[in-house]
């Protein structure tokens, strides 16, 4: 099966995006881990969305509350 060259860029532009977002996101979760009140909850934050994929709410209010019921 061919691929377009439209197909091709756009496969390339989400490679980029995907890279873009994920910058974004480390440097977010490394100024929440430099605020003494949220230093604790960034790394499980951090786990849940970029390294587990997750974006859920229930497993995002679990990093942020992990002493909740």
């Amino acid at each position: 099966m061919e691929t377009s060259s439209t197909q091709t860029d756009a496969e390339e532009c989400g490679a980029q995006v995907a890279t873009v977002s994920e910058s974004i996101l480390m440097q977010f979760f490394d100024e929440l881990a430099k605020d003494e009140s949220l230093s604790e909850i960034a790394p499980n934050l951090r786990k849940t969305v970029l390294d587990d994929g997750v974006f859920a709410e229930p497993a995002i209010r679990a990093a942020i509350f992990p002493d909740a019921p």
